[in-house]
């Protein structure tokens, strides 16, 4: 199986920002404890304020699924409702 790679470009609702980089720098934190995560960076755009980007790299296809679908994943999406507008996930092949 080959690693996953990721970058979610996430759209903060305006007024949000900071309170958000707290919670998604405390999500991201327990995110790197679970199994197959290799890496999570967490970026803000230095340009767009409500812009905010995660680099992951995932051991596998699988566990990244099971990461997808876990308790702490389904916590998030009520976080993620009050504070995002959107995101887009892109999933990447290292060439």
């Amino acid at each position: 199986m080959s690693k996953v790679y990721l970058f979610v470009a996430i759209d903060v609702k305006p007024g949000k920002s900071a309170e958000f980089l707290a919670k998604i720098a405390k999500h991201g934190a327990h995110i790197r404890t679970e199994e197959g995560c290799e890496a999570l960076e967490i970026f803000t755009d230095t340009n767009n304020p409500n812009q905010v980007c995660v680099w992951e790299v995932w051991t596998n296809r699988q566990l990244w699924d099971a990461h997808m679908v876990n308790d702490a994943s389904a916590a998030w999406q009520g976080v993620a409702k009050e504070f995002v507008n959107g995101e887009k996930i892109t999933v990447m092949d290292a060439i």
